[in-house]
């Protein structure tokens, strides 16, 4: 209804995609956002939310494409270099993602703290375990779980981490334990506690855990 009140309004296109994006239709909110765009050029946060979008879609090149456009206009900011990170992290350039990363960590320190939370942390510890900076990796992980102590994900990820490096089992069994028991039909944290008692020298508990899974 709104859209028909004033179709050329790109505030109105805007706000569509948001609506669109609370429900989760990603290739409705890109619609709108792509218009809202054409309609008006220099609407900053319609780049943010239409390259999040682009990513939800799997579509990261297109989200880099369209994040360089917004590097070329706009000053550089968290969420420009946030998105671009992961863009990268998604075509799998880790060096680059972590460059990112490092940035947006450096401008929200300085201008938005807040930005820095367990989300934020989990995305950068994930970066750096690909690389294979596993130190950084670590100590990325550890303060997503400061952030946020529930964080089964990333207790999954740091455990299976150490189990598959073979360091730090006992903590990684009881941190994969603790993802265990905060989602116990996940089957991806039954693999990980199979295997970390695997590596354990326990082959029966984890013969019995990775049948669960």
């Amino acid at each position: 209804a709104i859209a028909r009140e004033d179709p050329t309004n790109p505030r109105t296109q805007s706000f569509l995609g948001a609506v669109a994006l609370v429900e989760n239709n990603f290739k409705e909110a890109a619609k709108y956002f792509e218009r809202a765009l054409l309609l008006n050029p220099d609407a900053e946060q319609v780049y943010y939310d239409l390259a999040g979008v682009r990513l939800n879609l799997q579509k990261p090149e297109e989200a880099l494409a369209l994040l360089g456009k917004a590097r070329a206009k706009f000053k550089i900011g968290f969420v420009l270099e946030f998105y671009t990170a992961i863009a990268h992290v998604r075509m799998k350039n880790y060096a680059e993602a972590i460059s990112h990363f490092t940035s947006a960590e450096d401008l929200a320190r300085t201008n938005e703290p807040a930005r820095l939370n367990h989300i934020f942390y989990f995305q950068m510890g994930s970066a750096y375990e690909r690389s294979g900076d596993h130190d950084r990796a670590e100590r990325s992980f550890q303060k997503c779980l400061e952030l946020s102590p529930n964080d089964a994900e990333a207790m999954n990820y740091l455990g299976y981490m150490w189990a598959d490096l073979g360091v730090k089992l006992d903590q990684a069994r009881v941190l994969i334990q603790k993802a265990v028991d905060l989602e116990p039909k996940n089957a991806a944290f039954l693999d990980s506690l199979g295997w970390v008692l695997f590596k354990l020298n326990r082959p029966t508990e984890a013969l019995s855990w990775l049948l669960k899974a």
